[in-house]
């Protein structure tokens, strides 16, 4: 899940950029909030409800498949994934998913 968003994050920094990505993890409540920022050109508004549908890509040799198994990860932990982009500024996608309880 990881690997396959910081590789999105590097991969749509436009040519002769270079890629700042940061990563925030936090705790709220009863979740983990982890957020991955880029520099890169930002979501066009028509792909926006698409990018986690599988077989979806903008990329040449993309299968499309990496933010649909990110998204069914994400949604197998009963947690949560979105994003917030500008054009020309850069996306940060969240991932939220619940704490365990521990037992006392």
């Amino acid at each position: 899940m990881l690997n396959n968003l910081i590789s999105n994050a590097i991969e749509c920094v436009r040519t002769g950029e270079t890629p700042l990505i940061t990563i925030i993890l936090e705790k709220r409540k009863e979740h983990a909030l982890l957020s991955i920022t880029d520099n890169g050109s930002g979501i066009p508004e028509k792909q926006q409800s698409q990018i986690f549908e599988p077989n979806f890509t903008t990329k040449s040799s993309g299968t499309g498949l990496g933010l649909a198994m990110v998204k069914r990860i994400i949604d197998d932990l009963n947690g949560d994934l979105y994003f917030t982009t500008e054009l020309g500024i850069g996306t940060t996608f969240y991932v939220s998913i619940p704490l365990l309880k521990q037992k006392v």
